[in-house]
């Protein structure tokens, strides 16, 4: 059964095209709908007599009441409508206005249109036929062209306007409005229409006046013309053209059609006097339909071009010439001369339909009008909707909501039933609609006979060929389709062919919770009233009731199918079996159902949250049934819409204790996810496929969460939980946890006591380290950490490590000595050395070694530790030497520190770096601690060793590079006056040390190598009275040349400054004794008052600006913010 779009309904049969009817008596009627501008009172005749009735016809039955004799002379040559007005221009020069009216209540099944012929307008032309009629609700105007000129008039009772407001326009030949305007005005009140004259185009603003907007030349003229935006088609004689507005450019597109015509001037095959008929219509924005040449056997083709002339599309095809072409998207009506009228679809081009007139008609033309409602009872029938379940059946009360809901729903279902017809076909004397025939009508007859294939395709068929837009049609149409596919599905559910069955459901949009509903198993009943309430078609919810749940459904085909069994017997059956295997079929196509519905849910943007909370709480419980574990921790892994409350305890009862942790971790419930880890850990929640539970929980504890979904006080919970089972981990998490800001490191600290020194001193390093935190007692313990795993060491029979490294240390140093020994140099330079602290950081790292490493740079790196309380702790293990010294250093107390050092250790070079740092640090640490090699060479401390290639080593504290150190080996760091003070007592008292060795050599060469290096913090004379006299003259040679030529650079360079703040003395001076002589005196009385507090100015100092100010107390002048020392300001002694 084909898909037939359109179907005809008479009008207006046997109009009068004379005078009007004699009195008629008055027909009752209802107030036709308003349109959207508004309708007026009616207007009396223009004689002044009452309006007059004509003959009734019904619309939709047809029948007609009989009518005078027709004047076979005159004829309809024009039909517009609008709203239930219908304008009729004759062949005499007559405009006819019929009134439709409808009979009854809207209600019935059967209602009656009735036409009432309202006025006969003479225009004043003669009896020349009226060629057009076109409204323009939009400015509440008609305008008609007749005998080549267009008047206008008002709407809805056709007044003539006055000519003094928009006067007739002559020697037209064509006009078109703007499609695009249809519906629309412009800013300023106004529509634009195109008007062609002879061998110009004019386009006017028509509103209470009209105006010209441009005019365009138009060589050819035009016989045709219709205008979408900036796009004019029209054509003339010989072809068609395109014109553009804005650009003032034209584009021929092909040959304007030949018609052969009778001398009558109607269509005659047969003559040789062939005339120009171009045809051709707007299709939608920027594209025009232009029928072209016939090719053979009459057959025409028309062609769909674009804004620059381009074909696009395919090609339509008719049997015959078109009279006329009306384009109601998506459909194309062409009035062909064989007294057809051919549907074709503009998407696919093809040809729908084929209607053929009955040849008393007479078809004249077509014309696409602004429609006129026609309301279809049957419809409303099929589409009229309802809310379910019922208020009663729920025990619900929500009256007020589901009366609003069923207010909507019959608006809307009087909004889909009133059908338009702007489609309107004339014949001579009579008017009818070309009716959209509603698809479900069609299809629902197909279905009532179970033809639901047939039903499908035509329902396919319509579909394809639906328009894109969001027009009360493709609504309709829309709402046709959801109940063909809806009431298909139902069928084909019940019997039992699941798959397809719900496919057609998902294609008629039908609510989840309505099938769900089906499915005990899987169904919540509270579903049924979550917002937004289901709605169901009338129809549609009838069979549902018939249908019952899937195993009635199962039931029921069985006895249809197989008759009644027999009451189950202990044995199984192959019924038995068969029902199984179809209640699983159903199962498995409910997945798939929902599968689908959940991706049309998610990429629709106006979805709800609510029907996909449903969707996915149901899909999990078919997963979780089949025991699909893929499947349930992929849709929980993904974004979704589960609830948690209902999934948690489908999961719980099924014992599926991991995928309830993703469902916790996708609803953002970190706290269950961490309880539901920390039971599967303990064995509380068995799932031996998860591993690493433990690793998981730290992991989402290291997580950035919102305090809202995870609160401080879980994570404090669960971190100590983590501890007790792994307290390596559980400290990580006290350290790296985004929160580790709010945690009290106090209480930390106290609580992780018990689980040994390890985790308290990862912590503390954390806290002291990286923190930098500025807490003594934090320093403090975690240097006496550092104390405790040293001792740890000791007490493990490793004192001897402590000696052997001293011995080592030493020896090393004697090695390079002899060796130096054997050189030729000067024995004023010491052999190459390291201090002890490095010589320790390139041994072998034992648990020892890397104890003593990790105090002493926490020693030397901290201000704020407690040095007496780490002296405490270091004397009571082993010689700590090195230790010892930094925390001498500490307490200033120097002489112990570098007694240690150079009696002790013999660490001459730790002792000249602990004086350059005042007593800081004594040595640098490697940072490559975990690969020592003994080919490395040591890092430099001080200017005792040679320099170094190593790169990236930055000892704590900074020691002096070359861009720092200056010609002499003297930093050029600029010290304070205490710290300078306090270096130089530190080298002098170091200078004494050395000269108390008693090894001669080596006393020599450590004093030399001071005073060359170091000479600049030694005080000359100090040095040579602390020297032995019987010191050899000519090594002194180099430190006393330094040491003269700083002492007489220092005592020039302090005569030039002098000299220079002398002379600039005297030029301030002179300065000052210019100003006064330019500025005066200031004269001060007992009258004078300061500008700012006007009080007496009095005894005392007063200010005064060089450019001639007022004087001011100084305190005012320094409130007015006027005093800056270094400005011109004058401050006076008033005495």
């Amino acid at each position: 059964m084909p898909y037939t779009p359109y179907t005809l309904q008479p009008i207006l049969l046997s109009a009068s095209l004379e005078e009007p009817f004699g009195p008629q008596p008055n027909i009752p009627s209802t107030s036709p709908p308003s349109s959207f501008f508004g309708r007026r009172t009616t207007s009396p005749p223009l004689d002044g007599s009452p309006a007059q009735p004509s003959r009734i016809n019904t619309l939709l039955t047809g029948h007609n009441i009989p009518s005078p004799a027709w004047n076979s002379s005159l004829s309809i040559d024009a039909v517009e409508a609008w709203d239930t007005d219908l304008y009729l221009g004759t062949s005499d020069g007559h405009v006819l206005h019929y009134t439709l009216e409808a009979k009854g209540r809207l209600d019935q099944a059967d209602v009656p249109y009735a036409s009432r012929l309202e006025r006969k307008i003479n225009l004043g032309f003669g009896k020349k036929s009226v060629e057009r009629i076109l409204v323009l609700p939009q400015v509440s105007k008609a305008v008609v062209l007749c005998d080549s000129i267009l008047s206008f008039y008002t709407l809805p009772f056709f007044d003539p306007i006055p000519v003094s407001l928009i006067p007739h326009i002559k020697g037209v030949s064509c006009f078109s409005h703007d499609a695009a305007e249809e519906g629309r005005i412009g800013e300023d009140g106004t529509i634009e229409l195109c008007v062609v004259k002879r061998r110009v185009v004019q386009v006017l603003k028509i509103g209470e006046h009209a105006h010209l907007r441009k005019e365009l030349p138009l060589p050819d003229g035009a016989i045709m013309i219709t205008r979408y935006n900036r796009n004019l088609c029209l054509a003339d004689a010989q072809n068609y053209k395109m014109i553009n507005l804005e650009q003032s450019s034209a584009i021929t597109l092909c040959n304007t059609p030949k018609i052969a015509v009778s001398p009558s001037g109607s269509t005659y095959l047969g003559s040789h006097n062939p005339v120009s008929r171009p045809v051709a219509t707007v299709v939608k924005e920027d594209e025009f339909l232009v029928v072209s040449d016939i090719v053979h056997n009459h057959a025409t083709i028309g062609l769909i071009v674009n804004g620059a002339g381009d074909p696009i599309r395919g090609t339509i095809q008719w049997s015959s010439y078109p009279k006329a072409i009306c384009v109601e998207p998506p459909y194309i009506a062409a009035l062909l001369r064989n007294h057809t009228i051919e549907i074709h679809n503009f998407l696919d081009q093809q040809r729908l339909q084929v209607i053929t007139l009955d040849p008393s008609f007479e078809p004249r033309g077509i014309s696409l009008g602004h429609g006129i409602s026609v309301w279809m009872e049957d419809l409303a029938v099929r589409l009229r909707k309802c809310a379910w379940p019922k208020e009663n059946d729920t025990g619900n009360s929500e009256t007020d909501t589901d009366s609003e809901l069923e207010n909507k729903l019959g608006r809307e279902v009087a909004r889909y039933s009133t059908v338009p017809a702007r489609i309107l076909v004339y014949g001579r004397d009579s008017v009818m609609a070309q009716l959209a025939t509603p698809l479900v009508i069609q299809v629902d007859q197909l279905l009532d006979t179970n033809r639901i294939e047939e039903a499908m395709e035509m329902a396919d068929q319509a579909r394809n060929a639906m328009s894109v837009d969001n027009s009360v049609y493709g609504e309709r149409l829309q709402s046709e389709l959801d109940y063909i596919f809806q009431k298909s599905g139902l069928l084909l559910l019940k019997e039992t062919v699941f798959e397809d069955a719900f496919q057609l459901l998902s294609k008629g949009n039908l609510d989840p919770r309505v099938l769900l509903s089906r499915f005990q198993e899987f169904f919540q009943p509270q579903w049924l009233h979550v917002s937004p309430r289901i709605v169901l078609f009338e129809g549609v919810l009838e069979i549902l009731n018939r249908l019952g749940s899937i195993e009635d459904i199962v039931a029921s085909n069985i006895e249809k199918n197989y008759g009644k069994q027999e009451e189950e017997s202990q044995k199984r059956s192959p019924i038995m079996d068969l029902s199984c295997v179809l209640l699983n079929n159903a199962r498995d196509a409910l997945q798939k159902y929902l599968e689908m519905e959940r991706r049309k849910l998610q990429g629709n943007t106006r979805k709800e949250d609510s029907i996909l909370e449903v969707i996915d709480t149901a899909l999990l419980k078919v997963y979780v049934i089949k025991e699909d574990e893929k499947s349930i921790h992929g849709l929980l892994k993904q974004p979704n819409m589960c609830n948690p409350k209902l999934c948690a305890e489908t999961l719980l009862k099924s014992k599926r204790y991991y995928a309830l942790s993703i469902l916790y971790e996708s609803k953002r419930m970190y706290e269950r996810v961490l309880d539901t880890w920390s039971k599967i850990h303990t064995g509380e929640f068995p799932a031996p496929s998860v591993a690493d539970s433990l690793g998981r929980i730290k992991k989402m504890l290291l997580q950035d969460i919102n305090i809202d979904e995870l609160p401080l006080s879980v994570v404090m919970e669960y971190t100590w939980w983590l501890t007790e089972q792994s307290p390596v981990d559980g400290v990580e998490v006290f350290i790296r946890s985004p929160r580790t800001a709010d945690m009290d490191p106090d209480e930390i600290l106290r609580r992780l006591e018990k689980y040994g020194n390890e985790v308290v001193r990862t912590y503390l390093e954390y806290i002291v380290l990286e923190r930098k935190s500025d807490c003594a007692e934090y320093h403090t313990r975690l240097a006496c950490s550092y104390v405790h795993d040293v001792q740890k060491e000791i007490r493990a029979d490793h004192m001897h490590q402590l000696e052997e490294l001293v011995k080592l240390y030493q020896q090393s140093i004697k090695t390079k000595e002899i060796k130096k020994a054997s050189d030729t140099e000067d024995l004023s330079k010491p052999p190459i050395q390291s201090t002890f602290v490095g010589f320790l950081s390139h041994q072998k790292q034992t648990n020892l070694v890397k104890a003593r490493l990790s105090l002493i740079k926490l020693l030397q790196c901290s201000p704020l530790y407690s040095a007496e309380t780490l002296l405490e702790a270091l004397s009571k293990d082993g010689p700590l030497d090195i230790e010892k010294v930094i925390v001498y250093g500490r307490m200033r107390m120097h002489t112990e520190s570098l007694h240690i050092l150079i009696h002790d250790l013999g660490d001459f070079m730790g002792a000249e770096t602990y004086c350059v740092t005042n007593g800081h640090s004594a040595g640098a640490i490697s940072d490559n601690l975990n690969t020592p090699s003994k080919h490395s060479i040591p890092v430099r401390t001080s200017s005792l060793a040679a320099p170094v290639a190593q790169k990236d080593k930055k000892p704590l504290p900074k020691e002096r590079d070359e861009k720092n150190v200056g010609r002499k080996g003297i930093e050029q760091k600029k010290l304070s006056g205490s710290e300078l003070e306090e270096r130089k007592n530190l080298f002098s008292m170091l200078l004494k040390t050395y000269l108390t060795i008693q090894n001669k050599d080596t006393m020599l060469a450590r004093t030399m190598h001071l005073l060359n290096t170091q000479g600049f913090y030694l005080d000359t004379l100090e040095v040579l009275s602390s020297l032995p006299e019987d010191l050899p003259i000519q090594i002194l040679q180099g430190y006393l040349t330094r040491s003269l030529r700083r002492s007489l650079h220092a005592y020039r360079q302090s005569n030039i400054v002098l000299g220079l703040s002398r002379g600039e003395n005297v030029m301030v001076g002179s300065e000052l004794i210019e100003t006064y002589k330019d500025i005066g005196p200031v004269y001060v009385d007992r009258q004078s008052v300061c500008k700012k507090c006007e009080i007496y100015l009095g005894n005392g100092t007063i200010v005064r600006s060089s450019g001639g100010g007022f004087p001011l107390h100084l305190h005012c002048a320094q409130m007015m913010g006027i005093i800056n020392y270094e400005d011109d300001e004058e401050i006076y002694e008033v005495e």
